[in-house]
């Protein structure tokens, strides 16, 4: 499994500057640290993100990695270039692989060498889940595996958010769920990741989430924003009904409802409602960048 703490060696490879330097970081207090009863230096994830974003560094080194070492050199050519048709194929493996590790080291990996959330899920796992699809389609893999790969990317996921770096608490709630019987709930997960990395506190209702169960939770929590993923639009009178319920209650607690997923664009306009769909956890990284200051124009409206 890949580690989560990193030494002292690591960071200097990661960053391309000496052992002394990286102490030197560490004991003026720039790059934070924990020290073991023997005096060594150990490092956490998010706080040499957070290092290398206050400071501008981007990594210039790769560390070793430590899942499967038959494609290490590839994978830390790939990072080092930022090919991401080389990563989505390492993704891929990784989550049709019945080892039930190697997934997250390869997330955890990517995020060490500040590949950003989004670029994470856009450019590698988006692509990933598709070709994993097309593959289930064309008699290629079975059933099994491909709920076995969004399994263990879910898992991946999960555990990935806890090495993730947080930011201060904005006060802002945000509800998510996967509207109706909609079951396709990676990229719901991907989203309310990057809530939380943003701030936001995250109430997650996940999968197959019933309208009154939304609407209910809503009232409870009286969130800022309503997250919903509606990827496959599949009987329009009752998914844009339930879209329309939805929204007309956020409406009334004062919050604002943004949409994703392939069916995102129609299921709002068939229920004829406010709300902003966006098709990228970029747009989402914007989206909520904008919220922040009073503006809310980022994505795509619909009414």
């Amino acid at each position: 499994m890949q580690r989560t703490i990193l030494s002292t060696a690591d960071i200097a490879r990661l960053f391309s500057v000496t052992e002394t330097t990286v102490k030197r970081w560490a004991d003026e207090g720039t790059l934070k640290c924990q020290k073991t009863p023997g005096g060594h230096r150990k490092f956490e994830i998010r706080s040499v993100i957070d290092f290398a974003e206050k400071n501008n560094f981007d990594p210039v080194g790769v560390l070793a990695y430590a899942g499967d070492r038959r494609f290490s050199e590839t994978l830390q050519v790939a990072i080092l270039s930022r090919d991401y048709e080389a990563l989505v194929r390492m993704y891929v493996d990784r989550a049709l692989s019945p080892d039930t590790t190697d997934l997250f080291a390869f997330l955890s990996f990517l995020y060490e060498h500040r590949i950003a959330l989004a670029e994470i899920y856009d450019l590698v796992l988006r692509p990933g889940m598709y070709a994993i699809g097309e593959m289930w389609a064309n008699g290629k893999i079975g059933v099994g595996h491909e709920h076995r790969a969004s399994y263990e990317t879910m898992d991946a996921l999960a555990k990935l958010q806890t090495e993730i770096l947080l930011k201060h608490p904005t006060g802002r709630h945000v509800l998510c769920a996967c509207l109706g019987d909609e079951l396709h709930e990676i990229g719901l997960r991907c989203s309310a990741n990057i809530f939380e990395s943003g701030g936001w506190r995250v109430h997650y209702l996940g999968a197959r989430t019933p309208v009154d169960a939304i609407v209910a939770s809503a009232r409870e929590v009286h969130p800022d924003v309503v997250s919903l993923s509606v990827t496959h639009f599949g009987s329009a009178d009752e998914t844009a009904s339930e879209l329309g319920t939805v929204a007309r209650a956020v409406e009334s607690l004062g919050g604002r409802m943004i949409v994703g997923g392939r069916g995102a664009s129609k299921a709002l306009s068939a229920a004829g409602v406010e709300g902003m769909v966006l098709n990228s956890s970029a747009e989402l990284v914007g989206y909520i960048g904008a919220f922040s200051q009073g503006h809310t124009h980022t994505g795509t409206p619909r009414a």
